[in-house]
C-alpha cells in the first residue's frame, strides 16, 4: 500500500502517517533532545502511544529536514527584525567548530554561531565581569564559505548590523576573520583570552625546556601583565631572548601565533570599554546545541541526517519551536502537495498516451485511392456476345490449350 496526499489534508492539519499533528510534533520535539529510543519510549508514557524506534527517527529527520530548509531561505531584505531585537544594542558574537561522530568511524566537523547582548560589567575589588545574556545560536555543518552565507539569517535576524557596537570574540582562525568582514568589518576584533594563554603556556614551557630559568609563577604573573597591561610588555621581553631560544621550533612556532595576533590581545582597553574577552559563549554552545544531542554514546550519523538535526536543536535552544514546527509543517505540506501534483501529471500523460494508442487502432481504413486513367491497364475484351449465350473469339474455350509447332515435324 501507497501512502498518497489528499489536498484536503493541508485544510484539516492532517500529516501523512498514523499519528496525530500533535503527536507527531511532540514526538518530533522529543527527539530532538534525547535519542530516539528513548523518545519513543516517553512518547508512550506520556499519551500512550507506541511507535518504532525507526518511525522516531523517520518523523524527526524528516521534519528537520524541513526545518532546515526554513532556515536556509534567503533572507528577505525587507524583513524586518523581531520584536527585542531593536538594532541598538551592544552585541557581541562569536563561532567555532566540534567534530561530530558519522558513520564508519568518521568525524566531521559541525560550526555554531552564539549572538547575545553585553550586559553592564559587574565590578568587584578584584574582578570585572562581563556576562553576555539573551544568546541565540545557529550551528551547520558545511564548509568555512557556506556557513558564513548560511549564518546571514541569525545575524540579520539579531541586527547585528543596525547595533550600535559590536565585538567578535574568535580564536584568531583565518575563517572567523573572514566572517567578520563579511558580517560587521568595523567590530571589535578580540583574541579568546583562554587561547592566548594556552599559546602563552605552551610558549614558557618550550623555553624552559630549551633552558631558559624562568621566575617562579611565571605563567600566573604572565598573565595577570597580559590581561591588565596588555601584550607589549610582554612581546618586549620575549624580544631581548637570546637568538637561539627564540629559533627553536616550539618557541617559534607559539610566538609567531601571538605575534600575528597583537592587535586582538589589547585586553586592558576591551576590559575597559566593557568587552567580554572569553569566548564562552560559543564553547558551550558546541555543549548544548551540538554536543548534547549528537554526541552521545554510540551514536553514529549519517551526513545527510546532521544538519536537519542541527536545525532542530537550533530552534529548541532558542525557544523558536512553535515558529519552527509551523514554518516545517507547511513545507511538509507544499513538498506533498507538489508530489501530488507531479504523480497526477504523470498519470494523465499515461492516459493521454493510451487512449491516443486506442484510437489509432480503432480508426476505420479509408477507401483506396483510384488510379489515374493514364496508368489503368487496359479492359479486357469481352467473353460473351452481348445479348447471347455464345462464347467470343476471346473466351477461354476458344483459346489453344497446346500450341502447336509450325511446319512439319519431319523437318
Amino acid at each position: 500500500m501507497e501512502w498518497v496526499f489528499f489536498p484536503l489534508d493541508e485544510e484539516l492539519g492532517l500529516l501523512p502517517g498514523s499519528l496525530t499533528p500533535k503527536q507527531q510534533e511532540n514526538l518530533v520535539h522529543l527527539g530532538s533532545w534525547m535519542p530516539f529510543e528513548q523518545a519513543g519510549f516517553m512518547l508512550e508514557r506520556l499519551v500512550g502511544v507506541q511507535v518504532s524506534d525507526a518511525t522516531v527517527r523517520r518523523l524527526t529527520e524528516r521534519s528537520g529536514a524541513c526545518v532546515e530548509a526554513t532556515q536556509t531561505i534567503e533572507q528577505d531584505p525587507s524583513e524586518q527584525a523581531p520584536s527585542g531585537f531593536s538594532g541598538h544594542q551592544k552585541l557581541a558574537f562569536s563561532a567555532d567548530g566540534a567534530y561530530v561522530p558519522l558513520l564508519k568511524g568518521e568525524w566531521a566537523e559541525v560550526r555554531t554561531l552564539a549572538i547575545g547582548e553585553v550586559a553592564p560589567a559587574k565590578k568587584t575589588r578584584e574582578t570585572q565581569e562581563v556576562e553576555v545574556t539573551a544568546l541565540s545560536y545557529f550551528s551547520r555543518m558545511a564548509p568555512a564559505s557556506a556557513f558564513m552565507d548560511l549564518a546571514s539569517r541569525e545575524m540579520q535576524r539579531r541586527a547585528v548590523g543596525e547595533a550600535q557596537a559590536v565585538c567578535a570574540v574568535t580564536d584568531g582562525a583565518e575563517w572567523l576573520q573572514g566572517f567578520i568582514d563579511l558580517h560587521r568589518p568595523d567590530a571589535v576584533r578580540i583574541l579568546d583570552f583562554p587561547h592566548a594563554a594556552e599559546h602563552l603556556s605552551a610558549l614558557l614551557e618550550a623555553l624552559q625546556q630549551a633552558g631558559v630559568v624562568l621566575p617562579e609563577k611565571a605563567l600566573d604573573r604572565s598573565l595577570h601583565v597580559l590581561k591588565h597591561r596588555g601584550p607589549t610588555w610582554l612581546f618586549r621581553t620575549l624580544a631581548n631572548l637570546p637568538a637561539e631560544f627564540r629559533e627553536r621550533d616550539a618557541v617559534r612556532e607559539h610566538l609567531s601565533y601571538l605575534s600575528k595576533r597583537e592587535a586582538l590581545m589589547q585586553y586592558q582597553h576591551y576590559r575597559r570599554q566593557g568587552w567580554p574577552i572569553g569566548s564562552g559563549m560559543v564553547e558551550s554552545a558546541n555543549k548544548v546545541v551540538v554536543q548534547a544531542r549528537l554526541k552521545g554514546a554510540g551514536m553514529h550519523w549519517a551526513p545527510a541526517h546532521v544538519n536537519p538535526m542541527l536545525a532542530l536543536r537550533t530552534s529548541v535552544c532558542n525557544d523558536r519551536w512553535p515558529q519552527a514546527w509551523s514554518d516545517g509543517e507547511q513545507r511538509l505540506f507544499s513538498q506533498r502537495a507538489l508530489q501530488h501534483k507531479q504523480k497526477a501529471l504523470s498519470h494523465l500523460w499515461t492516459l493521454a498516451s493510451a487512449l491516443a494508442w486506442v484510437s489509432l487502432r480503432l480508426r476505420p481504413s479509408s477507401p483506396p485511392t483510384p488510379l489515374p486513367t493514364s496508368l489503368r491497364l487496359p479492359a479486357s475484351p469481352p467473353a460473351m456476345i452481348a445479348g447471347t449465350s455464345r462464347p467470343s473469339p476471346h473466351h477461354p474455350w476458344k483459346r489453344a490449350v497446346v500450341a502447336y509447332p509450325k511446319g512439319s515435324a519431319k523437318n
